[in-house]
């Protein structure tokens, strides 16, 4: 295993098939609309509605029944039946975890004794916009992920756990397991971990989080049912940014077998991010780990015993419209020379595209070359280990007690929380709710312009800037 793929977190792998036996289906309507009598008629197919979502025209259905997608697609109003697919997920084999033990990084001089290794916030100038008085309060950040863990201390006093959901079935959204990296409470603690001098601090700190669990933290299974049902809780929910650090390995067929199927659940979803956006929530996403050139690709050849076809991939969710990708940036050696190095290199396994990425923000790498150790907030590990974004991360078990942990994780799954975490302090500047139009020309126009001038592949409009986002 190479070292970049022993580091790096992702959010979801590989594409899973549905099964044959107890088949959940997503059934969506031509209209924005599905009353009960519509509904009615697709149990009449032969389907029971398990979710019936009229806010985007989208029912989730299971039937045991091989022809029901057939008739329920034949029903009038009904635009397609397809067989919900199952999304899977990497869990890394190892993570580093460290147990818990206003300036920038790495000298803050903080009480919350890891701020210090999260490089990341220096990179966007965090500090900046809290000196100005802004460190989230009034905004809500839904994070559409693997559950959290809830009582973990830098998760705890910001987590809205009576609005937060599993959308997973026979799981809770509180983390259930000792030991091993959870990668929402990763999520949610770049986001908002309260300033509280424990371990770290959340770009937002004083934001409220809403866990919705789309992810299984046994199997890292999720579904495109998921997902849609928790986007649109989300919205209803008041959240005034979802994120979702989710990722699919290589993207999904938009050409040859099972495209058709595919477009329908995309567009699923994209009916979903529209109607949060609608409801005032913006929605921020990663852009994938794959490292691929989305506007120049030229897709991969998939062949199978009905022969092969050249399959173009669409990166999901980062190319649903209405959702904003954010691509990761990382340094390299940061921990040798914290003050000089430079924190904006375009992680190498980061996905690019102009006419995809949004925005860049720390996501973090494990490219540094060697194995030799540095030492940075009095840790000793390998000096690559520090190039990568450190969080809250779970629980552990030392001693026979079990304590919060903190873990470092790479990835884009990394980097759109730090952008998440910047629209909660514009939001709560203004008041506590915006229109996602206006939260994201305001991102827009406070990056650091990295790249070409203007709009890049490689960082979107540039890399986000907390300070300049709130006092520009």
């Amino acid at each position: 295993m190479t070292m970049l793929n022993r580091a790096i977190v992702l959010a979801l792998g590989c594409l899973g098939a549905a099964s044959a036996q107890a088949a959940t289906y997503v059934v969506t309507a031509n209209a924005q609309s599905f009353d009960k009598s519509l509904a009615n008629k697709v149990e009449a197919a032969g389907g029971r509605v398990t979710a019936r979502l009229p806010q985007i025209g989208v029912a989730i259905v299971e039937s045991a029944d091989a022809g029901f997608a057939v008739r329920a697609s034949r029903v009038p109003g009904i635009r397609s039946a397809v067989a919900d697919i199952a999304l899977q997920f990497d869990v890394p084999e190892s993570s580093d975890v460290v147990g818990p033990d206003i300036a920038n990084p790495p000298a803050s001089g903080d009480d919350d004794t890891r701020f210090d290794l999260q490089w990341g916030s220096a990179a966007i100038d965090v500090a900046g916009a809290w000196n100005a008085g802004y460190r989230g309060a009034g905004a809500t950040v839904a994070v559409l992920d693997s559950g959290v863990a809830c009582s973990h201390p830098d998760i705890a006093a910001n987590l809205l756990l009576a609005q937060s959901r599993s959308f997973v079935p026979n799981e809770g959204v509180c983390r259930a397991f000792v030991n091993g990296f959870n990668h929402g409470t990763h999520v949610a603690g770049t986001i908002a971990s309260p300033d509280n001098g424990i371990g770290t601090i959340g770009v937002a700190p004083q934001a409220k989080v809403i866990a919705v669990k789309v992810l299984s933290e046994v199997t890292g299974s999720g579904s495109f049912g998921g997902i849609v049902q928790g986007i649109v809780y989300a919205a209803d929910q008041g959240a005034d940014v979802i994120n979702m650090s989710l990722g699919v390995r290589g993207g999904l067929p938009v050409n040859g077998p099972g495209a058709n199927d595919v477009a329908e659940l995309i567009n699923a979803t994209k009916r979903a991010v529209q109607y949060a956006r609608k409801q005032n929530a913006l929605t921020v996403v990663s852009a994938g780990n794959d490292g691929r050139d989305l506007d120049h690709d030229s897709g991969v050849e998939v062949c199978d015993v009905d022969g092969c076809y050249r399959a173009n991939l669409r990166a999901f969710p980062a190319q649903v419209p209405g959702a904003l990708a954010v691509a990761a940036t990382a340094p390299s050696g940061w921990a040798n020379a914290p003050l000089a190095t430079d924190l904006d290199g375009l992680a190498t396994y980061s996905n690019r595209g102009q006419s995809v990425v949004a925005f860049a923000a720390p996501g973090g790498d494990s490219a540094y070359p060697g194995n030799e150790n540095c030492i940075a907030a009095g840790l000793l590990r390998p000096c690559w280990v520090f190039d990568m974004v450190f969080a809250a991360g779970g629980y552990a078990i030392s001693g026979g007690q079990v304590f919060a942990s903190y873990s470092w994780a790479a990835g884009t799954s990394m980097a759109a929380p730090h952008v998440s975490g910047v629209a909660a302090l514009v939001i709560g500047k203004h008041g506590g709710e915006m229109a996602p139009a206006d939260v994201e020309r305001i991102l827009r126009a406070s990056v650091d312009d990295l790249g070409k001038p203007g709009n890049d592949d490689a960082y979107g409009a540039g890399r986000v800037n907390a300070a300049r986002a709130v006092v520009d």
